[in-house]
Protein backbone atom coordinates (compact mmCIF):
# COMPACT_ATOMS: atom_id res chain seq x y z
CA UNK A 1 0.00 0.00 0.00
CA UNK A 2 2.49 2.18 0.33
CA UNK A 3 4.58 1.72 -2.76
CA UNK A 4 1.23 2.90 -4.54
CA UNK A 5 1.15 6.39 -2.54
CA UNK A 6 4.73 6.71 -3.59
CA UNK A 7 5.00 9.07 -6.37
CA UNK A 8 6.70 8.37 -9.61
CA UNK A 9 10.31 9.59 -10.29
CA UNK A 10 10.05 12.52 -11.78
CA UNK A 11 14.26 13.13 -12.85
CA UNK A 12 14.01 14.22 -16.67
CA UNK A 13 11.53 16.81 -15.05
CA UNK A 14 13.89 17.75 -12.27
CA UNK A 15 16.46 18.30 -14.56
CA UNK A 16 14.35 20.66 -16.66
CA UNK A 17 13.02 22.44 -13.70
CA UNK A 18 16.56 23.13 -12.58
CA UNK A 19 17.60 24.06 -16.15
CA UNK A 20 14.76 26.67 -16.47
CA UNK A 21 15.21 27.99 -12.84
CA UNK A 22 18.48 28.80 -13.93
CA UNK A 23 17.99 30.02 -17.30
CA UNK A 24 15.21 32.42 -15.79
CA UNK A 25 17.26 33.52 -13.09
CA UNK A 26 18.60 37.47 -14.53
CA UNK A 27 20.91 39.69 -13.49
CA UNK A 28 19.95 43.48 -14.07
CA UNK A 29 23.29 46.01 -15.28
CA UNK A 30 24.01 48.42 -12.43
CA UNK A 31 22.84 51.63 -14.31
CA UNK A 32 19.15 49.74 -15.05
CA UNK A 33 18.97 49.89 -11.33
CA UNK A 34 20.16 53.27 -10.74
CA UNK A 35 18.08 54.26 -13.23
CA UNK A 36 15.04 52.76 -11.67
CA UNK A 37 16.23 53.90 -8.37
CA UNK A 38 15.83 57.28 -9.29
CA UNK A 39 12.43 56.94 -10.44
CA UNK A 40 11.30 57.01 -6.85
CA UNK A 41 10.19 59.66 -5.38
CA UNK A 42 12.11 60.47 -2.20
CA UNK A 43 14.97 58.76 -3.00
CA UNK A 44 18.80 60.53 -2.92
CA UNK A 45 20.22 58.52 -5.22
CA UNK A 46 21.61 60.39 -8.22
CA UNK A 47 20.73 58.76 -11.60
CA UNK A 48 23.92 58.19 -13.61
CA UNK A 49 24.12 59.96 -16.63
CA UNK A 50 23.33 57.83 -20.16
CA UNK A 51 24.74 59.02 -23.26
CA UNK A 52 22.50 59.74 -25.92
CA UNK A 53 22.85 56.96 -29.07
CA UNK A 54 24.78 58.31 -31.37
CA UNK A 55 22.57 59.79 -34.30
CA UNK A 56 23.10 58.84 -38.04
CA UNK A 57 23.98 62.26 -40.42
CA UNK A 58 21.54 64.39 -42.04
CA UNK A 59 23.02 63.14 -44.74
CA UNK A 60 22.87 58.90 -44.35
CA UNK A 61 19.35 59.73 -43.29
CA UNK A 62 18.43 61.19 -46.85
CA UNK A 63 20.01 58.77 -48.61
CA UNK A 64 17.96 56.14 -46.79
CA UNK A 65 14.87 57.90 -47.47
CA UNK A 66 15.51 58.19 -51.01
CA UNK A 67 16.64 54.81 -51.77
CA UNK A 68 13.32 53.51 -49.87
CA UNK A 69 10.99 55.92 -51.62
CA UNK A 70 12.69 55.02 -55.00
CA UNK A 71 12.38 51.17 -53.98
CA UNK A 72 8.79 51.36 -52.98
CA UNK A 73 7.84 53.27 -55.74
CA UNK A 74 9.55 50.72 -58.08
CA UNK A 75 7.76 47.68 -56.32
CA UNK A 76 4.39 49.64 -56.84
CA UNK A 77 5.05 50.28 -60.66
CA UNK A 78 5.99 46.47 -61.00
CA UNK A 79 2.66 45.70 -59.04
CA UNK A 80 0.64 47.83 -61.67
CA UNK A 81 2.60 45.92 -64.69
CA UNK A 82 2.47 42.74 -63.49
CA UNK A 83 -1.33 43.10 -62.27
CA UNK A 84 -2.13 44.75 -65.90
CA UNK A 85 -1.05 42.50 -67.32
CA UNK A 86 -2.96 39.68 -65.59
CA UNK A 87 -6.18 41.53 -65.51
CA UNK A 88 -5.53 42.22 -69.46
CA UNK A 89 -5.24 38.57 -69.86
CA UNK A 90 -7.93 37.54 -67.58
CA UNK A 91 -10.59 40.30 -69.14
CA UNK A 92 -11.03 42.69 -66.05
CA UNK A 93 -11.00 45.41 -67.81
CA UNK A 94 -14.00 44.35 -69.79
CA UNK A 95 -15.57 43.60 -66.15
CA UNK A 96 -15.00 46.86 -65.04
CA UNK A 97 -16.86 48.18 -67.78
CA UNK A 98 -19.78 45.79 -67.41
CA UNK A 99 -20.26 47.03 -63.54
CA UNK A 100 -19.73 50.89 -64.49
CA UNK A 101 -22.24 50.08 -66.72
CA UNK A 102 -24.56 48.26 -64.68
CA UNK A 103 -26.77 50.36 -62.34
CA UNK A 104 -28.35 52.05 -66.04
CA UNK A 105 -28.32 49.22 -67.31
CA UNK A 106 -30.36 48.12 -64.18
CA UNK A 107 -32.38 51.14 -63.61
CA UNK A 108 -33.62 51.24 -67.39
CA UNK A 109 -34.95 47.84 -66.89
CA UNK A 110 -36.52 48.81 -63.87
CA UNK A 111 -38.35 51.67 -66.01
CA UNK A 112 -39.27 49.23 -68.67
CA UNK A 113 -41.11 47.42 -65.99
CA UNK A 114 -42.64 49.98 -63.85
CA UNK A 115 -43.22 53.34 -66.23
CA UNK A 116 -44.09 54.95 -62.34
CA UNK A 117 -40.76 53.96 -61.06
CA UNK A 118 -39.50 57.18 -63.04
CA UNK A 119 -41.30 59.86 -60.44
CA UNK A 120 -39.74 57.81 -57.26
CA UNK A 121 -36.37 58.42 -58.70
CA UNK A 122 -37.08 61.88 -59.51
CA UNK A 123 -38.43 62.63 -56.08
CA UNK A 124 -35.31 60.07 -54.46
CA UNK A 125 -32.64 62.35 -56.41
CA UNK A 126 -34.55 65.58 -55.31
CA UNK A 127 -34.29 64.41 -51.73
CA UNK A 128 -30.51 63.55 -52.11
CA UNK A 129 -30.11 67.11 -53.56
CA UNK A 130 -31.70 68.72 -50.57
CA UNK A 131 -29.58 65.97 -47.92
CA UNK A 132 -26.92 67.21 -49.23
CA UNK A 133 -27.46 70.83 -49.05
CA UNK A 134 -28.61 70.30 -45.82
CA UNK A 135 -25.35 68.70 -44.86
CA UNK A 136 -22.83 71.00 -46.38
CA UNK A 137 -25.17 73.97 -43.83
CA UNK A 138 -25.00 71.67 -41.22
CA UNK A 139 -20.86 71.27 -41.66
CA UNK A 140 -20.78 75.48 -42.54
CA UNK A 141 -22.97 76.46 -39.06
CA UNK A 142 -20.83 73.79 -37.09
CA UNK A 143 -17.37 75.28 -38.67
CA UNK A 144 -18.09 79.38 -38.13
CA UNK A 145 -20.10 78.67 -35.24
CA UNK A 146 -18.15 77.57 -32.42
CA UNK A 147 -17.74 79.53 -29.41
CA UNK A 148 -14.47 79.28 -27.59
CA UNK A 149 -13.88 77.36 -25.17
CA UNK A 150 -13.35 78.79 -21.10
CA UNK A 151 -10.98 77.74 -19.27
CA UNK A 152 -11.97 77.78 -15.59
CA UNK A 153 -8.82 78.78 -13.10
CA UNK A 154 -9.00 77.06 -9.65
CA UNK A 155 -7.54 78.42 -6.99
Amino acid sequence: MNDLMKTPSRDPDDRLDAVLRQELHWETPPEVSARLLALVPGNQVPAPAVPAPPRPQSWYSMLVLVLTAAAVGLSLGIAWQFYGTVGAELGLIAMVEQLRYAPLIGLQRIYDALPASRQVVAILLVIRDQIHWLLLAIMLWLAFDQQPQRQTVRN
